[in-house]
């Protein structure tokens, strides 16, 4: 198996990429690595390249304020688009980026193309929750606008990618309102309550008030993507908020050091930056593509490109593609 990393995109490019990359290798990870970059960049931060990791050098780069169109279209060999065109290839099993999430997204549907059946893809990430195996919610900003069908197939979508990554079969479903009745919400969800609660293909439960999104009731929870990117950025906020506010609590109250990185610990899942959220795949896409925040450290990257390794393995791809198939015929 083969993972290809645009080890130029993201606020701490290349170096911070191709630490990731090592680590992931001295961690025993299974996958090999294929570093598309300036070779010469690369080869700053590892010198000695282990057996199971190769260079593509490219010189492109998209730019974080650059057209993602646009500036595919001029650079054939951006290195997103290089390590996209990999999976479309066959010469890589998936691909990860932590550069401009509209470049990933244009250079994954102009060179993997989509699922059958599926409109638009989605970014997905899991958040932490009082369940086992925390909650996920799509879409959080590949689609600011969206039609009540949409929201269909990012449930089915959503519900597939559960299944095989987190074995649940026929995970619970929810849709993000402000009220749990059916007749609560805007246009988008009165809309979307009736198609969701008719399509045989997941286990929809009703609508999810935010207040509920992290107690265990949903496995998968579908939105917008402009309501889903507010949720997830103001969560992390909290998060950091709230973990800082402890640690300084403890701190003062002199707790001893052993219990205070017992709670760190403890807290760790609950982290924007812990491994179960290192990655948020998009959904719907004819192949793997991990989307990394911008600031992603190392340690970060390590983790996620085991997310994209665990995705490839799954093969929940197919699982989305035969539950599509179906609605199709």
């Amino acid at each position: 198996m083969k993972i290809a990393i645009d080890v130029m995109g993201g606020d701490y490019a290349p170096k911070e990429l191709v630490t990731g990359a090592r680590s992931y290798i001295e961690l025993g990870g299974e996958a090999s690595l294929i570093l598309v970059g300036n070779e010469s960049a690369i080869r700053e931060t590892l010198q000695e390249l282990p057996s199971n990791c190769e260079i593509y050098h490219t010189d492109e780069v998209v730019d974080m304020g650059e057209s993602p169109l646009s500036a595919l279209r001029k650079k054939k060999n951006a290195s997103v688009a290089v390590a996209a065109r990999l999976v479309r290839e066959g010469k890589a099993d998936a691909f990860l980026s932590a550069g401009s999430t509209g470049a990933q997204m244009a250079a994954s549907l102009l060179e993997m193309g989509r699922i059958p059946g599926i409109e638009r893809p989605a970014i997905s990430v899991m958040l932490p929750s009082g369940g086992e195996t925390g909650v996920l919610l799509l879409d959080v900003g590949a689609n600011v606008d969206v039609r009540a069908s949409h929201l269909v197939q990012f449930a089915v979508m959503g519900s597939a990618y559960f299944e095989k990554i987190c074995g649940v079969k026929n995970p619970k479903v929810g849709l993000l309102s402000v009220g749990e009745e059916e007749g609560k919400g805007n246009e988008l969800t009165k809309a979307a309550f009736p198609l969701l609660k008719s399509e045989s293909r997941i286990n929809f439960i009703g609508n999810i008030e935010a207040d509920n999104l992290y107690y265990g009731k949903a496995h998968v929870v579908v939105c917008d993507g402009f309501a889903g990117n507010v949720l997830l950025k103001a969560s992390e906020s909290v998060s950091e908020l709230i973990q800082g506010t402890l640690f300084k609590a403890a701190m003062s109250a002199e707790i001893a050091p052993e219990k205070l990185q017992a709670i760190k610990k403890g807290l760790k899942k609950y982290s924007p930056d812990s491994p179960e959220y290192s990655g948020a795949p998009l959904l719907g896409l004819n192949g793997v593509s991990i989307v990394c925040h911008g600031k992603s450290k190392a340690h970060v990257i390590s983790n996620a490109i085991t997310l994209a390794e665990n995705c490839a393995k799954t093969d929940f791809i197919n699982l989305i593609k035969q539950n599509m198939s179906e609605a199709i015929e």
